[in-house]
């Protein structure tokens, strides 16, 4: 049977209206900070290419075959949950860990993003650092200076690791910001601007038509309209 997929990063914020009487789904919720105390390697959720992402979908059918394993390791994970023994803890986080690597695979291939070992851990930091300064610092030479590195030096980490610059990362990341803060708060634009440290509000409406194509009223007419982001 084949599925379908959809895959929340931290900071994102939507809402879907449906009809979920026919619906046969299962939920996965954990937050990051579950992963970084139980896993040793502090970026593993930036690894992940489903998450802390702007550019690919956040949601995509699976083929039958590429979806069995997967359905398998959450029921099994519903087991141990149902019937905990001795070390059903200890399963549960090795269940998560395989699912969690076998759903970037196919993420990777479905959307034919780069797959190869990574070279250095430059463009984790860079996401990791997005996450918690995009607020305040809007150019990559920033996020360079933080890092101690050459501005070169982290593009070539992030197109290796990414397959896109670090300003599109850095421009993409601002946008979803916009976007939420649109949509899912009752800040102004005067304050959305001046949250995001734009010069001016005039500022953060060129950088979102240049992003969009849209201005901001024909976006928040048009997620009205259509009712997603």
């Amino acid at each position: 049977m084949a599925a379908a997929s959809l895959i929340i990063s931290p900071y994102h914020q939507q809402e879907w209206h449906c009809d979920d009487r026919h619906m046969d789904y299962t939920f996965l919720v954990f937050q990051e900070e579950f992963i970084n105390n139980f896993f040793s390697d502090k970026y593993f959720m930036y690894r992940l290419l489903y998450c802390y992402q702007n550019d690919t979908p956040t949601y995509f059918d699976i083929r039958a075959e590429d979806s069995a394993p997967l359905l398998a390791l959450l029921k099994n994970m519903k087991g141990e949950l149902r019937q905990p023994v001795a070390d059903s803890y200890q399963m549960i986080l090795a269940y998560l860990y395989e699912f969690l690597l076998k759903l970037n695979r196919l993420y990777a291939h479905y959307f034919n993003l780069p797959f190869a070992p990574p070279q250095n851990n430059y463009a984790y930091v860079y996401k990791q650092l997005l996450e918690t300064n995009i607020c305040k610092k809007n150019r990559v030479e920033d996020y360079a200076n933080m890092m101690h590195v050459s501005r070169v030096t982290l593009n070539k980490a992030v197109m290796n690791e990414f397959g896109v610059s670090a300003v599109h990362l850095l421009k993409r990341r601002l946008l979803q910001e916009i976007k939420q803060d649109l949509l899912f708060s009752d800040r102004s634009i005067k304050e959305i601007a001046f949250r995001l440290n734009f010069s001016e509000p005039n500022h953060l409406m060129r950088f979102f038509k240049q992003q969009t194509k849209q201005t901001i009223r024909e976006f928040i007419n048009d997620y009205r309209e259509k009712g997603h982001v």
